[in-house]
């Protein structure tokens, strides 16, 4: 039988480097544990995140040796603030109601300890004053001029509404904001208000009587897909893919790269010569998607436009109007959503371009094309833009919806 001879010098040295290994590691955990955590030391503020924050935010307190929810209590300026969530090193609080714009002490006290105190600037919100609305009275689609102060610089920085129903502004000035009576608004009396960072007070106008009429897409073959590259035509997708490099093409099997969009409206019931006050596409997300998009919008100019079918580039071949919308699209948030992000801008002058046309007949159809015109899109990139639901979704109430206000 081998003798086994085992080097004991050898193998003392292996086991003192693992008990120096382990040791090492003991004494940086221990040391992890107590900079975040020891019941005999008082709670530690470092930073009151994000700085500004108005009065009703949320702000995260960074530091040390907090408690959990229930054994905190948190101040700004003496008042308590509600705590939202807390772990040892941050705790979440919605701030009280301080003097908008002035320094404030914040100071935690866990399991009876009190912190240091540390001082937070809370900001002063914008909020607009009106004083006056030119005209007072008007029918959707009509534009009002808001004056007042304490506006926001750009049109996205003011948010306009007529008894809620979110308008669209068209311009800014120091003094005024003007703004277009939004479809939805109720016909009557409404309170229109301006919110930047608050809400302003109220004036009075009047909407006055005019004709509504909305059309949902009802069959496959009115909301469809054409391949940018090879003009496949998709009928019966579950969504409308806007800005997106499509990969899957049913036909061929290859990319069909960036696509145009076609949304066709059947039975239009309004009469020649009819005045369009305001028209518009509702869409509802099918995926988030925040990157530049832009799409430019024209109707088909014909008086009643034909289905669509399978032929290759049977939306770009149709003939467009001379009038057109830009859309840049706003970032969609989350999946199903359906509100002012998702609507398009104005289509009014697109419409009635074709209401205008000697072939038009109160019952024909309307056709929009959306061709992409925004920032180049990567070869394969088919996440980032914006994704609608179609018909073929199989939900209800999801599919495209024109809504036309008009007058005779």
């Amino acid at each position: 039988m081998k003798k086994i001879k085992i080097n004991t010098s050898k193998t003392f040295i292996i086991f003192m480097s693992i008990v120096a290994i382990i040791g090492l590691l003991w004494s940086c955990e221990d040391e992890k544990m107590e900079v975040f955590w020891n019941d005999n030391e008082a709670a530690d503020i470092s930073e009151v995140t994000p700085q500004g924050a108005f009065v009703g935010s949320e702000v995260t307190i960074h530091g040390k040796y907090f408690s959990s929810k229930a054994l905190n209590t948190v101040s700004f300026g003496g008042m308590d603030a509600t705590i939202i969530g807390a772990n040892i090193t941050e705790i979440t609080v919605e701030i009280p109601g301080v003097t908008p714009g002035a320094a404030v002490d914040v100071v935690v006290t866990s399991d009876g300890k009190t912190s240091n105190a540390l001082s937070y600037t809370t900001g002063v919100p914008i909020i607009p004053v009106l004083t006056a609305l030119n005209p007072t009275s008007g029918k959707v689609g009509s534009s009002v001029v808001i004056t007042g102060t304490n506006f926001g610089a750009t049109t996205e920085d003011n948010i306009v509404k007529f008894n809620g129903t979110e308008a669209t502004v068209t311009d800014v000035t120091a003094t005024t904001v003007t703004a277009t009576v939004p479809a939805g608004a109720p016909t009557g009396e409404v309170d229109i208000t301006v919110t930047v960072d608050g809400e302003s007070n109220a004036l009075t106008y009047t909407v006055l009587e005019a004709y509504t009429l909305v059309v949902p897409v009802t069959v496959s073959e009115d909301d469809v897909e054409e391949g940018g590259l090879n003009g496949a035509m998709t009928l019966t997708s579950s969504d409308l893919e806007i800005g997106e490099w499509d990969t899957w093409d049913a036909i061929s099997g290859t990319d069909q790269g960036v696509q145009v969009i076609g949304i066709r409206f059947p039975n239009i019931t309004i009469p020649p010569g009819a005045t369009v006050l305001s028209a518009s596409i509702q869409l509802t997300s099918d995926a988030s998607g925040s990157e530049v998009r832009q799409v430019t919008i024209y109707g088909e100019a014909i008086g009643n436009a034909p289905v669509y079918t399978n032929d290759l580039y049977n939306v770009s071949t149709r003939v467009r109007t001379t009038a057109n919308y830009v859309w840049d699209i706003p970032a969609w948030t989350n999946e199903g959503l359906s509100g002012a992000a998702q609507r398009t801008g104005e289509l009014n002058g697109v419409v009635q371009e074709v209401l205008d046309r000697v072939d038009w007949a109160s019952g024909n159809a309307l056709n929009f094309i959306m061709l992409y015109t925004g920032p180049a899109i990567p070869e394969g990139a088919d996440t980032g833009g914006r994704q609608t639901k179609s018909f073929d979704d199989g939900a209800n109430d999801v599919a495209p919806v024109l809504t036309i206000v008009y007058d005779l």
